[in-house]
């Protein structure tokens, strides 16, 4: 399993995003971090709950790309996100790209053919151009971080 090391970063960089904030991305500095709990609750570094308003997006299907990223850019999605009130965003990951060795250089564009969503493919082309060539494992933690880091700064 050469990618293990990539699902041990994966997994120690996951991120709960709270109120305009990433955790665990990179040291930020960020009012009311870090997040404790206090009993049952979520709380920031002020003793204050956070309520949570979540959302899931989609990313562990057949393709492994999270989905709509051959309709609009990730800039866009994000936003979208954020204007609808959502302050924490679950990204479904594909267990298999870390599981399955045969996937480790499969692009973007090399899945999307192999299912045969030719058309999906000039969409991401046209709107993330810039994942349409990279390995599935490096697309997914392009999308992850350049969404949280969008959605959230």
């Amino acid at each position: 399993m050469k990618n293990c090391t990539w699902l041990l970063n994966l997994l120690s960089a996951q991120i709960i995003l709270f109120s305009g904030a990433i955790l665990e991305v990179r040291p930020v500095a960020v009012k009311g971090l870090p997040l404790r709990t206090d009993s049952r609750w979520i709380v920031g570094q002020d003793g204050r709950r956070v309520k949570l308003a979540c959302v899931n997006w989609v990313s562990h299907l057949e393709v492994a790309v999270a989905e709509g990223l051959s309709k609009k850019p990730v800039d866009e999605i994000s936003m979208g996100i954020k204007s609808m009130g959502f302050n924490c965003v679950r990204l479904t990951w594909p267990i298999l790209l870390v599981t399955n060795d045969s996937l480790a250089f499969l692009t973007v564009r090399r899945s999307f053919q192999s299912l045969g969503l030719l058309e999906s493919i000039a969409g991401v082309q046209t709107n993330n151009p810039s994942i349409i060539d990279l390995p599935l494992i490096e697309a997914f933690q392009a999308n992850y971080f350049q969404f949280f880091i969008r959605l959230f700064t």
